[in-house]
């Protein structure tokens, strides 16, 4: 991939997303990531088992920008 990709270390729960959240900076813009969260789970313990797979999520975000997958408001839903 030609641009630079910075992950940022703020995992967060967006309630009204009912989504795990995260962001990273692409060649310098700051994109949105988020994680639906699965119908069975907790919010909470979603968030953590999402923080310890950090690196499989960063890597999914890495190709869903790669293939400029991003929504009509510039996010990425993984």
């Amino acid at each position: 991939m030609n641009q630079q990709l910075i992950f940022n270390n703020d995992f967060a729960f967006a309630v009204a997303r009912q989504a795990v959240s995260f962001s990273c900076l692409v060649g310098g813009l700051k994109v949105h990531c988020y994680i639906p969260l699965p119908a069975e789970q907790q919010a909470e313990a979603f968030l953590q088992q999402v923080k310890a797979d950090a690196f499989h999520w960063e890597d999914c975000a890495e190709q869903v920008i790669a293939d400029d997958a991003y929504n009509s408001a510039g996010e990425i839903w993984l």
